[in-house]
């Protein structure tokens, strides 16, 4: 990883630019290199334009160049759009001008299976000083300098939001849809292969921005993941970031692959790994951009409240639903409030409750019941659903913002002409209008989780790891061709009980005769298990026995597990058996480890027993963790009402399973080899725990 300081420094050269080139460029409207160098001039570049192609000439009524080595002075960037045979000498000449960097549009590199001609381009820019954004991209927009550096579109509006994307198409779409609201942005920038400055060194240029308020990224896969967390970790406290990460499905996840050659990984680790270091995940372009119009202009609420004021009934109810299934809490209405909303004489057909439904469509009503609401600190939030033309709404809107506490947000429909011109007019002022109340519901409770975080930033017990772990690419990399190595249990039991992980009494034994002397001296009932290289799922193959209450039990089911073994794996080495004290009843959760191909190790926590692939009902976070990661990754589980006593049961020990999590998260970065731990069962009873499986597969 290349100086970080440098190159944010880098970036801001080439976003700050008072000259740039376009190598290829040309008179053809039909060519990218003519797009391109239209783009900068119809966008209001101020500085120098220098246009570059062997033929010399004239272009778009610029003086061309034949190579950059003729240019009259240093440019800040270089946009290259040259075939890709003839980038290397475009580089070369870059370094040898003093270019500190490129943007290069041209593609035929890693996406396509040509990972020589990446290599040799990483190595001639290195060679030669040169950074890259790129190659395979549209290029990037960069709106306080005035710079449309890209094939299209032309952006004219400024505002505070800015877009990472390694689509060219999305790139366009996330910056046009804010272009045509008003809302504006201040960067748009396309990643492509990311062979040198990537989305992690742009989110933080993007943070030290005072223009950016939020930012929104579409990415297909992180450069490096330890990387990107760290980047997180330092961006996130100062600026929300939304996140749409495509690849859930097999078939998205073999697209991502040849689109720009990235490793994908696990969606839901990727989910979880951004909401353990402050973003917001998505799962769809809408949220996307819904999510980050709004952190982009509405205040970060410091609560969980919420006030709908609608001009009509059923907007009101359609938010309320919506609300109250993402959590979002809708306060009644205090007495001494609705008394003075009484006093007022709206209309009689109103009802004041939360949802307020005012049954009028005049902007006054609107703006005097919500002063009334701030006044009695009624909420952190006011949705404002306009559901017909409200006539003088915006300016309304516009002004009552500067005149509240609360934070405030508009959905607006049915409005004909005065929602034509209001809706724009608003989202240039910093009030964010949505088209339906779920998707100003759904952009509300981002932000509420997004204050809820900023809130907890402080707190030593909740915060993230000072040091994140090293990157996964100075971690053990497994290799594909070698089978993996799945420890012996009497071993894998061994390991864990060094972290403090608890385990039943047990022996490990080869001839019944030790084992019966075993069993005898920890008291039955006793379960026996097959010691196996060969037989991974005990379960599966009549490997486990258990309420073994006597010496003669365990002899009979020794034997007919013997036979049940060797029937199923006639080639299977049994090592011997494993007896242990069969434990007591308790709920079960399946905890378990792994090594994230793009974060590397990873904490999973579940509902467990024979049910924990059926149910899939888990939760995920990076190592290493902190106590408050570990209890969050409990409270997300649709089964953890079991463990607080859920109808009338008794709680259970949740802070057991707490630091059972944190000693995994400990063995499993101490312990790089290991590839997957599962300890499945965990039984969880009043006071304590206890592991009665341990299956671990190293590399």
């Amino acid at each position: 990883m290349k100086n970080n300081t440098r190159t944010i420094q880098t970036i801001r050269q080439m976003f700050d630019a008072r000259s740039i080139a376009v190598v290829g460029a040309s008179a053809d409207p039909s060519k990218y290199g003519f797009m391109t160098l239209d783009c900068i001039i119809k966008g209001g570049f101020q500085g120098k334009i220098y246009p570059v192609n062997p033929k010399g000439g004239e272009i778009l009524g610029l003086r061309a160049y034949t190579s950059l080595m003729e240019l009259p002075r240093v440019p800040d960037v270089a946009v290259i759009l040259v075939p890709v045979q003839a980038v290397p000498q475009v580089i070369r000449d870059a370094g040898q001008k003093g270019i500190p960097g490129v943007v290069i549009t041209t593609a035929g590199y890693r996406e396509v299976g040509r990972d020589d001609l990446q290599q040799e381009l990483i190595e001639i820019a290195e060679k030669n000083n040169v950074r890259i954004i790129g190659p395979n991209i549209e290029g990037f927009i960069y709106m306080p300098g005035k710079l449309n550096a890209q094939f299209f579109p032309v952006i004219e509006n400024q505002g505070p939001f800015a877009t990472i994307s390694q689509s060219g198409s999305l790139t366009n779409g996330l910056a046009e849809w804010a272009d045509q609201e008003k809302l504006g942005i201040t960067a748009t920038i396309n990643l492509g292969n990311q062979v040198d400055i990537c989305e992690s060194d742009f989110m933080e240029f993007l943070a030290q921005d005072d223009a950016v308020k939020a930012m929104g990224l579409y990415l297909e896969g992180v450069k490096n993941g330890r990387r990107f967390l760290q980047a997180l970790q330092r961006v996130t406290p100062r600026k929300p970031v939304v996140i749409l990460k495509s690849g859930r499905s097999s078939a998205g996840e073999k697209s991502v692959a040849s689109h720009t050659a990235s490793l994908a990984g696990a969606h839901k680790v990727f989910h979880a790994a951004c909401r353990q270091y402050g973003a917001t995940p998505v799962d769809n372009l809408q949220d996307l951009y819904d999510y980050g119009k709004l952190l982009s202009t509405m205040e970060i609420p410091q609560g969980n409240r919420l006030l709908i004021l609608s001009s009509s009934g059923g907007i009101g109810v359609i938010a309320v639903d919506e609300a109250e299934t993402l959590g979002i809490d809708g306060p009644a209405l205090p007495q001494a409030f609705v008394d003075e909303v009484k006093a007022l004489n709206l209309s009689p057909l109103g009802s004041y409750t939360n949802p307020i439904d005012l049954a009028a469509i005049w902007a006054h009503e609107f703006k005097e019941v919500a002063l009334a609401a701030d006044r009695h600190d009624v909420a952190d939030v006011f949705l404002i659903n306009f559901g017909d033309p409200i006539e003088g709404g915006g300016d309304m809107i516009i002004e009552l913002k500067k005149q509240i506490n609360a934070s405030i947000a508009v959905s607006y429909m049915g409005g004909a002409r005065d929602e034509a011109v209001d809706r724009p007019r608003m989202n240039q002022a910093g009030v964010p209008v949505f088209s339906t109340p779920e998707r100003a519901v759904k952009a509300i409770a981002a932000a509420m989780e997004y204050g809820r975080f900023q809130r907890k930033i402080g707190t030593p017990a909740t915060m993230a790891p000072s040091e994140i772990y090293k990157d996964t690419h100075s971690r053990h990399e497994p290799d594909t061709n070698t089978p993996a190595d799945f420890l012996l249990e009497p071993r894998a039991v061994a390991l864990i009980e060094k972290y403090n992980i608890p385990y039943p009494p047990h022996y490990f034994g080869s001839t019944l005769d030790e084992l019966t002397t075993a069993a005898h001296d920890m008291g039955y009932p006793v379960v026996l298990k097959v010691v196996s290289k060969d037989v991974i799922h005990k379960s599966d193959s009549g490997g486990v026995c258990v309420n073994i209450k006597n010496s003669q039990e365990l002899k009979t089911e020794y034997e007919a597990m013997t036979s049940r073994i060797k029937e199923a794996h006639p080639h299977a080495v049994i090592e011997g058996m494993l007896v242990c004290r069969q434990a007591d009843r308790g709920v079960e959760l399946i905890v378990g480890a792994m090594e994230d191909p793009v974060f590397g190790p990873t904490l999973m926590v579940g509902m467990g027993g024979i049910f924990a692939e059926i149910m899939k009902d888990t939760a995920f976070r990076v190592a290493p963790l902190t106590p408050a990661h570990a209890r969050e990754m409990l409270m997300e589980l649709k089964g953890y009402p079991l463990l607080t006593g859920a109808r009338g049961s008794a709680s259970c020990d949740v802070d057991a399973v707490v630091d059972l999590i944190m000693n995994l998260s400990c063995l499993i970065v101490e312990n790089p080899d290991i590839k997957e731990l599962d300890l499945n069962p965990v039984r969880v009873y009043e006071k304590g725990i206890l592991a009665l499986d341990a299956r671990i597969m190293k590399n």
